[in-house]
């Protein structure tokens, strides 16, 4: 073999193991992507559609996604995601749950409850994650509880979703509620701002 083709060989070779280093490179930085991505709010710094009163309130996910929820829907200890209506958007997600009006003590706002429902924003405020509802036991916590499944944050929906546990820095936003033709509705935007705060406050 002549050495300029052997040169020819060898410099395809040595572009074909860059390409494919670059390659491989490129996949792991979109796996890296993915989870990461799923954290932050996927609108960036658009401005949020405030919550008005009578806004209705929707399921966020499910075979009845889209549609208004009911007085009817949601049995004691039921939750749910939702949006309202016409404003479904990463930091408009709330979670809406059902419970003994009894149950709730201050710092809960109490006259933001209607017949025992109650919402928060489900944003976590430390990275921005979706909590999730928990009507039973879970860890030490022995009550109905939200928990973000990112980094174990836990807030007490008996008291103004206080942070239990975890590094969730503030509560959860309180929605005020309203009832509109057997369809339960906003009756105003969240008293605080949604999800985390810039210095991580």
């Amino acid at each position: 073999m002549s050495e300029k083709k052997f040169k020819d060989i060898h410099a395809s070779r040595r572009a074909i193991l860059k390409g494919l280093l670059g390659a491989a490179g490129a996949g792991a930085l979109g796996c890296m992507v993915v989870p990461f991505g799923t954290i932050k709010s996927p609108s960036g710094k658009k401005k949020r559609q405030k919550i008005v009163k009578g806004d209705k309130l929707v399921y966020a996910v499910g075979p009845n996604a889209g549609k208004e929820i009911k007085v009817s829907d949601l049995a004691l200890n039921k939750g749910t995601l939702a949006f309202p209506k016409g404003k479904e958007e990463h930091n408009n997600l709330i979670v809406l749950f059902h419970a003994k009006e009894s149950e709730f003590q201050k710092p809960t706002k109490l006259n933001y409850i209607t017949k025992g429902f109650c919402a928060y924003s489900a944003i976590c405020t430390h990275m921005g994650c979706t909590v999730e509802w928990y009507p039973e036991k879970q860890f030490s916590f022995d009550f109905p509880h939200l928990f973000c499944p990112c980094h174990q944050s836990v807030y007490d929906v008996f008291h103004g979703a206080k942070v239990l546990a975890g590094p969730a820095p503030r509560p959860l936003p309180q929605l005020p509620l309203m009832i509109s033709d057997e369809v339960i509705a906003a009756a105003g935007d969240f008293d605080g701002p949604i999800g985390p705060l810039p210095g991580g406050k």
